[in-house]
């Protein structure tokens, strides 16, 4: 390589890291005031709910601290959009930023350590308050290592310490699980960060792929014109030689633009499959404990409220998750034979409002399709809130049904139709509407009609829409259908004559995660059962020999599916298996949409339980489980 070679190629590597650099800049301040505003807030309800229990003077340098920091930050995100954006450095931004941050999270700090209350309650809410702004903080900085760090590790470690220095037992425990969570939140920002920056990189060489693609194809088009004046002197075989070339290139632009959605879906779902799953363990141990804390104080207690919001704020995280999932490799939908007819009418009747009216015409003799209920009737209910949020004020959605194909020589399939009459989708956004995150709406999420397109694929349809700006859309989606009907179906039976465990029945749960080891033994504990635990498949293969050879065998085993450098659920379940063919095992996974989660019992677990759960969800499978089977014997 020359030495002019060596230099072009220095300055596409500098061109191309500053190019990253000032967009890792722009993602942190375009979430900035958000931040700022969650500080506000989350300032405002601890200031008001420890009025009473921490030194008036104290409460007030502190809330002046950060209400004059929030403000700084506030005023730099104004001096950085007020700034001509050919003209911005971005690392001095970046360090402005980083300040800015590590101030935040000084004072976050100094809460943790300042305004450590008495009662115990109080002390739960200020972690919990501590904790939240740590896992927002998680998203909203991780574009910027520095930033991240210097917000994350005084957030943390400030309550951590403060309750290790209480001396006693429970505190420093909570103080190391709040240590062992610091140290997680900030390994799963590192990776939300690394992740950030090979798509940003991959963002910058897609776009000059693009340009490349835009000269070649003008290159193309060139060249058509030339061979269209020769064509016109050749013969009719010529002539149809060239038009069998232009439907190629078309062919070609439909193929790429299906790759270039499939690699967008592909990067989503390998971040959205680790977040998750560490997001769900998360959120195990918090609801967890929440209703632990729930149930051991007085009902009067007006913590009480506060722990039922904060439950109810982590149901919402766990839809989120599960919106997340949809992406993530692995996950296989439930299937079951069900009726067309019948999803149409749930998924109408569910989306049915007083402005918009809903008109359903489905074919008399329609098919049923192999699908997962549950997830088919996401992606109409999506398709049908996008549809009546195109006519706000009013007017008729059509549904239709349809069989197609059929023939010899194409699978039958079903189409469900939904048009409106609303504003229509702009040509150049059309390409783009099932892509992750983008939207025309304010203040959507830009995820329903990507997960819609992610739930089709996976039962292996289509989606597509057509529309016209200002006469309104039309969503296709092809299902492949069954020929068949499901049989009759048999009763439930109920279990409710189980409700009550029977008192010392042997259980063994094995976790990696110690914080979810103890929620476990706790929560069954206090069930009346008699608990061990593991921390991986070896663990609880050992003490399962242990107890059979005692004459005490455990009467069921809850397995975690995926253990960090250990043996895993379904490894230990086969082995379980070979020593006793009749163990009772459940399996649980922070992966709530894996694949064993969906047919566990084709890998021998008898019931499963995703994450995160409840103490009562827990309760009742352990409960189906322990029913006694007249297969099963007991040496």
């Amino acid at each position: 390589m020359s030495g002019l070679e060596r230099w072009q190629v220095r300055k596409f590597q500098n061109s191309r890291r500053h190019q990253v650099l000032a967009a890792q800049v722009e993602l942190l301040y375009t979430n900035a005031n958000v931040a700022v505003a969650v500080t506000w807030i989350a300032v405002a309800v601890l200031s008001t709910l420890e009025w009473g229990v921490i030194r008036h003077s104290l409460l007030l340098a502190w809330c002046v601290w950060m209400v004059l920091v929030s403000g700084c930050r506030y005023f730099l995100v104004r001096q950085y959009r007020r700034q001509d954006p050919s003209t911005r450095d971005a690392s001095k931004w970046g360090a402005w930023f980083t300040i800015g941050a590590g101030l935040s999270g000084a004072g976050w700090g100094a809460a943790g350590i300042w305004l450590f209350p008495e009662p115990l309650a109080s002390q739960i809410f200020l972690i919990f308050v501590l904790g939240g702004m740590m896992l927002g903080a998680c998203s909203l900085l991780s574009p910027w290592r520095a930033a991240f760090l210097v917000f994350l590790i005084p957030t943390g470690l400030g309550p951590a310490i403060r309750l290790a220095l209480q001396g006693d037992e429970a505190h420093l425990a909570m103080g190391l699980l709040a240590a062992v969570f610091t140290v997680a939140t900030l390994g799963t920002t590192y990776r939300i960060h690394q992740t950030i920056l090979s798509g940003l990189s991959l963002q910058f060489e897609n776009q000059d792929l693009v340009e490349d693609l835009r000269v070649a194809k003008t290159s193309v088009e060139s060249l058509n014109e030339d061979l269209e004046l020769r064509v016109r002197q050749r013969t009719a075989e010529l002539q149809r030689s060239t038009e069998q070339l232009r439907a190629e290139i078309s062919q070609r632009e439909q193929v790429e633009e299906e790759l270039l959605r499939a690699r967008k879906l592909e990067s989503l779902g390998v971040l959205a499959g680790g977040i998750a799953h560490d997001f769900n363990n998360f959120l195990t141990v918090v609801l967890g404990n929440v209703e632990l804390a729930k149930m051991q104080l007085d009902p009067l207690e007006p913590v009480q409220g506060i722990l039922s919001q904060t439950a109810a704020a982590c149901e919402g995280a766990v839809f989120l998750s599960s919106q997340l999932l949809t992406f993530a490799k692995g996950g296989a939908p439930v299937r079951c034979l069900v009726s067309v007819s019948d999803l149409v009418r749930d998924a109408v009747e569910l989306a049915r409002s007083d402005s918009t009216s809903i008109s359903v015409t489905l074919d008399d003799d329609l098919r049923y399709a192999e699908v997962d209920r549950s997830q088919i009737g996401q992606v109409l209910q999506n398709i049908l809130l996008n549809a009546r949020q195109a006519m706000p004020s009013g007017g008729i959605i059509e549904v239709h049904a349809e069989n197609l194909g059929g023939a010899p020589e194409s699978a039958p399939r079903v189409r469900i139709s939904v048009r409106d009459y609303g504003c229509g989708i702009p040509e150049e956004a059309r390409s783009r509407v099932f892509d992750p995150y983008f939207t025309t709406k304010p203040g959507g999420s830009g995820l329903g009609l990507a997960t819609a397109y992610a739930i089709v694929a996976k039962h292996g349809g289509t989606i597509s829409v057509e529309s016209e700006p200002g006469r309104g859309s039309v969503f296709h989606v092809d299902l492949p259908a069954s020929i068949e009907k499901p049989a009759t179906e048999t009763p439930a039976v109920s279990d409710s004559a189980h409700e009550t465990p029977t008192v010392g029945e042997r259980l063994l749960v094995m976790d990696d995660d110690h914080a979810i080891r103890k929620l476990l033994a706790t929560v069954l504990i206090g069930l009346g059962y008699w608990v061990e635990t593991a921390r991986d498949g070896a663990e609880a293969i050992a003490l399962y020999e242990e107890a059979k050879a005692k004459g005490r065998p455990f009467d069921a085993i809850l397995l975690d599916l995926t253990v960090k450098g250990g043996m895993g659920g379904v490894e230990a379940a086969a082995r379980l298996r070979e020593l006793d063919p009749f163990v009772r095992l459940i399996v649980s996974s922070g992966y709530s949409d894996d694949a064993v989660l969906s047919d566990y019992r084709k890998y021998g677990f008898d019931e499963a339980i995703p994450k995160p759960w409840t103490a009562t969800q827990m309760g009742k499978v352990f409960r189906r489980v322990l029913v006694p089977h007249p297969d099963r014997k007991r040496t």
